[in-house]
């Protein structure tokens, strides 16, 4: 990316956010490491003096090429890091390979005792596999072990680059159970696992916040791909190639700016098209409170369009969280008045 869409970033979209806004700046797709890191820091360095206090960068990596000086920037800017690792070994190495086919599990597990014990505590995304769902107990004592704290589950969901999924609906009991199975392991040992799934519903249901689904709203995400083309809603529109929408290409950062975005026809489109499957998400579904009207990238690479709802991700990514959640409070109320039970 070049310095010219970095500057735009600053003065056309920073410059329009409050000073208490909280945004999440956060380099993505590809592998941001294979940059150099003195371009990371200077990038960091010409948009950190004009984000709001509150902002966080972040960088979401493989973990293969962070070296010392990568540790140094993380630390001495404040930047987050996300690791990607598909928890134990058999797992991880099934998929993430070298470009000579060897496993990256003990690269990125090096990688993330040398974060830890530079003070740092990545958070993880898992991205799972069916096979995985029968063995939470092995996935569990992984995340103990190696002190893991903040975990996000994931599945090869039919989206953007990857058209399709080895998973099916008929997974959602056993993805409820393996949530169910890692909740009970960490409440009866102690362990403070938070599950990013689990803790956005539990958010929702106690109150603390209201449901807000960032992508279905406009410009609450935006996407900058390296050449400075702009998207919105999910980031994965990057990567869509849909028939009417133009590739949900909304302008590009260094030709235009918002007010122009907001008014292009393919922007409007897209929005309406959203709505439309917002207002269906929320006269068919039971999970509309805690969701929100589901993600429109996952509605149109599984089905083609925006104006539709139940999705396959949402059955695993938002169902089956929300069904662990409430059976594992259910099961916990039932074992503490069969206590008192006894008691008495």
């Amino acid at each position: 990316m070049s310095r010219p869409v970095i500057d735009a970033i600053r003065h056309k979209i920073f410059s329009r956010m409050s000073l208490d806004a909280s945004p999440r700046i956060v380099w993505h797709a590809g592998e941001p490491t294979a940059v150099p890191v003195s371009w990371m820091q200077d990038a960091t360095e010409r948009l950190l003096p004009f984000a709001p206090r509150n902002a966080q960068f972040m960088i979401q990596s493989n973990g293969i090429a962070i070296s010392s000086a990568w540790i140094r920037f993380l630390t001495s800017t404040g930047t987050a890091v996300g690791l990607s690792i598909d928890g134990p070994q058999r797992f991880h190495d099934a998929r993430r390979k070298t470009r000579t086919g060897s496993g990256t599990w003990s690269m990125v597990m090096k990688t993330l005792g040398v974060l830890q014990s530079a003070g740092l505590a990545p958070s993880v995304i898992t991205v799972l596999q069916r096979p995985a769902l029968t063995v939470p107990d092995e996935f569990f004592r992984f995340y103990r072990d190696n002190e893991i704290g903040d975990v996000s589950f994931s599945f090869d969901e039919a989206n953007g680059a990857n058209p399709m999924s080895t998973f099916a609906a008929s997974d959602k009991p056993a993805m409820a159970n393996f949530y169910i199975h890692l909740l009970d392991q960490a409440l009866e040992e102690g362990f403070p696992l938070q599950i990013r799934e689990i803790e956005r519903i539990a958010e929702v249901l106690t109150g603390n916040s209201l449901c807000h689904n960032e992508l279905v709203n406009p410009w609450d995400v935006i996407a900058i791909n390296v050449n400075g083309d702009v998207t919105s809603f999910s980031p994965d529109f990057m990567e869509l190639r849909a028939q009417g929408h133009k590739g949900f290409c909304f302008g590009n950062i260094l030709e235009s700016d918002f007010d122009e975005f907001s008014q292009d026809e393919n922007f409007r489109q897209t929005s309406a098209d959203v709505r439309d499957g917002v207002e269906l998400c929320q006269t068919t579904c039971s999970y509309f409170g805690i969701c929100g009207g589901g993600s429109p990238s996952n509605k149109m690479s599984e089905w083609q369009s925006l104006k539709t709802a139940e999705t396959l991700f949402c059955k695993l990514s938002i169902q089956a969280p929300a069904d662990a959640l409430l059976q594992f409070v259910q099961g916990r109320e039932r074992a503490t008045l069969s206590t008192r039970a006894g008691k008495a």
